[in-house]
This record gives structure tokens, sequence and C-alpha cells, in this order.
């Protein structure tokens, strides 16, 4: 029995971190990359952004904007301030004074950021919603990219590429390597049919096909992807749109980050159990091997260390081998994560990275079941 369990649990784990990513390559390979003509007339534009306490990063943010490879006459700015208290406003109030289609709005109270992106859709007056955040300047082409695609029926979303740079810091550089591995499953994904998630710092939807995601909601970039799917609308990857990010080199930041973004997904779920069921989610596999395995993974590596535990008291040798060999990863992680000098190489923080992974999932599990589920931009 401890065999079977163990066999059973971290085969779980293979599945879903290196057998579906490459099951799902194997069936998108040889497909094209789906291409959208470039349309005689294109369509108004409302550039929606939340922003809270962004004012070190607007200028930027703005300069990318006023860049854009598209009419000027049919792009509107709207950005919500929501609650910031820092200079936001007065930063913003710079390039938004004297333009008559940039709509510029401020939440004394903060509504978390849903809340806020559903006050600037409602001042949107664009046929299409280019949602950013405010912290990523944007390519120049990132409009004529994405916009083209949602003028075929069946797309409801279009979304573009996070590009993250790195600074010499290992952090930095195996959370970028896990950013390229998680873009070529989400490319991959597209190709076959649809993606289940969209790069919040950049993508597109029909102002017709919105609906606000709840007061509360941790993943707008979820919820509102998952909403089209419901209704049989693809969401599609656009290499070549992009959004430029600084990868994180904080381990304790990109912790919290994850553990909002994992813990998040339960309450998508839990809004949106028409995913578990193979006749109505036309992404069901990949919905469970990829977005709902990766939670259930931290249970099966306690469950991979416990029987494995179990197994050396009783005498078994390979289950005794496999807890030490675990011991050692584990081990490795821990002295990456002190930073202790035999542990800096990059081959060696690659344990660090996935325990942080899953010990991000496990505690993002625990807090939305047990513990506070209120949304901050914290």
């Amino acid at each position: 029995m401890l065999m079977v369990l163990f066999f059973l649990s971290a085969g779980f784990v293979v599945y879903v971190y290196a057998l579906f990513p490459a099951l799902l390559h194997v069936r998108a390979h040889g497909r094209p990359e789906l291409k959208a003509p470039e349309p005689t007339t294109w369509p108004t534009v409302s550039v929606v952004i939340a922003a809270h306490n962004e004012a070190k990063n607007l200028d930027g943010k703005f300069a990318s904007l006023e860049q854009l490879d598209y009419p000027k006459e049919l792009i509107q700015w709207v950005m919500v301030s929501d609650g910031s208290t820092d200079n936001t406003q007065e930063v913003a109030t710079r390039w938004f004074d004297g333009h008559d289609n940039r709509t510029l709005i401020h939440l004394e109270t903060s509504r978390g950021k849903c809340g806020a992106l559903n006050e600037g859709v409602a001042q949107a007056t664009g046929e299409i919603i280019l949602f950013m955040d405010a912290r990523q300047p944007v390519s120049d082409n990132a409009a004529r990219r994405l916009i083209p695609f949602l003028l075929n029926p069946t797309i409801g979303a279009a979304t573009g590429e996070l590009v993250l740079s790195e600074d010499s810091s290992l952090e930095a550089a195996n959370f970028g390597l896990y950013w390229r591995y998680e873009k070529w499953i989400r490319n991959n994904q597209s190709r076959l049919f649809s993606t289940t998630g969209v790069t919040g710092a950049l993508y597109a939807i029909r102002r017709a096909d919105f609906k606000p995601n709840p007061q509360g909601t941790l993943l707008d970039d979820f919820d509102t992807p998952v909403g089209l799917l419901k209704h049989g609308k693809r969401t599609v990857y656009v290499p070549g749109a992009f959004a430029f990010d600084a990868a994180a080199d904080d381990i304790k930041q990109e912790f919290r980050r994850k553990v909002r973004n994992l813990g998040g997904n339960w309450q998508s779920f839990s809004r949106n159990p028409w995913l578990y069921s193979p006749s109505k989610n036309p992404v069901w596999l990949q919905f469970m091997s990829h977005k709902f395995g990766r939670l259930i993974v931290p249970w099966a590596l306690i469950l991979a260390l416990v029987t494995a535990l179990f197994g050396t008291i009783s005498g078994n040798a390979f289950l005794s081998t496999m807890f030490w060999l675990q011991v050692v990863f584990y081990t490795i992680a821990i002295a990456s994560y002190m930073d202790l000098p035999f542990a800096r190489a990059k081959i060696l923080n690659f344990p660090k990275i996935f325990v942080q992974m899953n010990a991000a999932a496990l505690m993002g599990t625990l807090r939305y079941f047990f513990g506070k589920k209120a949304i901050s931009w914290r």
C-alpha cells in the first residue's frame, strides 16, 4: 500500500509539471499560430487602468501609451486611482488635463482592483477595452497586435506577452525562467483552443462582452476570460504584444504575490463550478491538469514524503532511497533560501523556486478556506 501511495503521489507531481506540458506541446505541435488580418477600419479603444499608489511608475506608463501605433483619435484613456494615498492623482493629472479623450477618476475609498476596473469600464466609450496595469510600459504595437483578433467573433479575449528583465540575482533569473515555462504552456493552450487566463498587464476584450466582476474578486485576469469561455469564446495568447516588467528579486515579495494569486484560484473555482465538468468546460483537461492540479501538488508532495518515511521505518529499501533523496532536495532548497555559499549555483537554486511555489499554493489554499479572504492591493 505504501508503494502504491508513493507512486500515485510522485506520479501526480511529475504529470502536472512535466508530462502534461509535454502532452500539450505534442497535441499543439504542427498547428499554425493563429493570425488575424489587419482591419480596413480600426475600432475605437478605451485603455482602462486601475492604480493604487503607483505615482513612481505613471510617467513611464503614460509615455508608452503616447507611443502606441494606433490612430490617436480612436483611443481613450481611463485611469481609476483606487484610494491612492501617494501623489498618484497629481502625477496623472499632468497627463490627463487638457485632453478630451482622457478620463481620470479618483476613488476616496479603495474598492480593490476589480472594483476600480468596473468603475473604469463604466466610463469607457470604446468598442474595445484594452486592460493594462499601471506599472508596466507596453510596446508601441500592443494595440495593433491584439485588437484584430477580436474581429473574429469566436474570440472573446486576446492577451499580450509579459516580458521580464532580469538583474544579476538568482531569484530574478529563476523567476524569469519559470515565466518562460508558463508562456510556453500558454502558447500551446492557445493553439489548441483557449488559455484559461490572461496577462493582467495587457489584454483586450470587447466592451459588449464585459461583465463586471464582484467587488473583492482576487483574479480578474482569470475570472474575466473564464466568463467568456463559459459562452464558448476563446482567449488567445498573442506573442509580440509586450508589457515590460522587472523579474522579482525579493523572495518574500514574490511569495506573497503567489499566495494571493494561488488562493484567488479557489475563489474563482468556487464561483465557476462548471469548470469541473468535462461536458461544459471545453478546456477541461488543461484546467484540471494545470490550474487545479497545481493546487493539489503540495498535498501530493507531503504524501510522497510521508509514505517514503514510513517505508524507511518498515525497511523498504526503495522507499528509503526515495525518502533520503527528498530530504536532500528539501535541504538544498532551505540552504538556497538561507543563501548559503554552496547553494548559490543556478541549478541548485531550482529546488528553492519549486518549494516556494508549492508552499505558496499550500498557504494560499489554507488562507482561502480557513483564513482571511478579503482583497487588498497589498
